[in-house]
């Protein structure tokens, strides 16, 4: 409870405030508490092109729902060279570019402070993109607040925010290295939308070269997964396995052996 107060007083602070709206549960949690306790907001999200499909859709939804103002921009990520050729700083230029684009539309609007959903369970070793949230000023009210991911699902269901799975770029299904491009990005996207209708938990579908792919989710679904290799290969891929060891966390960290 204390840290939640202190969340209150965090955000009163900084107001008016942008959230960084990816429609992820950190930050849509972050936008619902601000909204609760009166605090002047907006959502800012933006639409690179390597999120899942739904979180843009769940970013607007929530938006409508709490009656906040919601600006989407839209951002080619694959304009930017380190992004595209899948260089080891990816992340990082990545987060740059599109927090870049939220802080401009942020003091366009006349807010105050750029916030978002960082908090304290999350390591800048895993998250590169946590160093541009530095450098721009961008505020990460959980964090700072002590506040780690098990509290934030507690202070979802008080506000009525559903708890999504997990979610993380597009371009980290992609062996680092490979170019990202816009056909494989679009197979991935269809592939985990066709499989998460019959998968449940978290499902990954990385692409390891020559249009072939590998499949990580709980081992326990493996003979489901099996079944419906036929099917995620009919997409386009030129050969499907399903990985023996399952869903292995971590982003394009989950590269390394």
């Amino acid at each position: 409870m204390a840290r939640v107060c202190g969340l209150e007083t965090l955000l009163k602070s900084y107001e008016p405030i942008a959230v960084a709206l990816s429609g992820g549960t950190d930050s849509s949690v972050l936008l619902a508490t601000a909204r609760r306790h009166g605090i002047r907001a907006i959502g800012i999200s933006v639409d690179t092109g390597l999120t899942p499909p739904g979180e843009l859709a769940a970013a607007r939804e929530l938006s409508d729902c709490l009656g906040v103002p919601h600006v989407v921009i839209p951002l080619d990520m694959l304009d930017i060279p380190a992004v595209r050729e899948n260089r080891p700083d990816r992340c990082y230029a990545c987060k740059r570019a599109m927090m870049e684009a939220v802080v401009r539309e942020a003091e366009r609007r006349a807010c105050r402070t750029v916030v978002d959903g960082t908090h304290a369970d999350d390591r800048a070793d895993s998250r590169p993109g946590m160093r541009a949230l530095s450098e721009l000023g961008i505020r990460s009210p959980f964090s700072e607040c002590g506040m780690g991911k098990e509290d934030i699902e507690g202070l979802a269901g008080e506000l009525g925010v559903s708890v999504r799975p997990p979610s993380a770029c597009l371009a980290t299904r992609i062996l680092p290295g490979d170019t990202v491009t816009r056909e494989c990005l679009a197979l991935v996207a269809a592939a985990e939308a066709l499989l998460a209708q019959e998968i449940p938990g978290t499902v990954r579908v990385r692409c390891t070269g020559d249009r072939r792919a590998s499949i990580e989710a709980d081992p326990a679904h493996r003979r489901r997964l099996e079944e419906l290799l036929g099917a995620v290969k009919e997409l386009g891929f030129s050969d499907v396995v399903v990985a023996p060891e399952g869903y292995r966390e971590g982003g394009a960290d989950s590269w390394k052996q």
